[in-house]
């Protein structure tokens, strides 16, 4: 099982798939977009892991780890010579802010929204409420 799903990729971004990998007659490359799904995964459960989270997260996945999962599997399953067109610029950027999360989950410092809470795993909560994801409680 893996974070993300091809269906949810192309519920956040309808149409943007067909520019993950080689196509043959409009069918899409389901090969890539598996590879880039894992891939994410790996790159998720590392950060997590690094931040003292139990991987891999199981049960309802929360919101903000499927987003990480499509934004990095998105630009993942894209050809480099796609990717590095100014047409793709927010792919790449989308990308990069993920990469940004995976290293604030890693360090701890990456803020959790939970039924109105503002969590940051690692540095306490603002709000009245307890965090209720934090590692072995997902």
């Amino acid at each position: 099982m893996t974070y993300a799903t091809h269906a949810d990729i192309d519920a956040r971004y309808p149409g943007e798939l067909a520019q993950a990998g080689p196509t043959v007659a409009g069918v899409l490359n389901e090969a890539a977009i598996t590879l880039a799904l894992k891939s994410a995964d790996a790159l998720i459960d590392r950060a997590l892991s690094q931040g003292g989270w139990s991987v891999p997260v199981s049960g309802v996945i929360p919101y903000w780890i499927v987003d990480l999962a499509v934004d990095l599997a998105l630009y993942l399953a894209t050809p480099t010579v796609i990717a590095s067109q100014s047409d793709f610029t927010d792919r790449h950027l989308r990308y990069l802010a993920a990469q940004s999360a995976l290293a604030q989950l890693a360090k701890g410092t990456f803020p959790v929204i939970t039924e109105g809470t503002l969590a940051v795993y690692g540095g306490g909560t603002v709000g009245a409420q307890t965090r209720l994801f934090g590692p072995g409680s997902l």
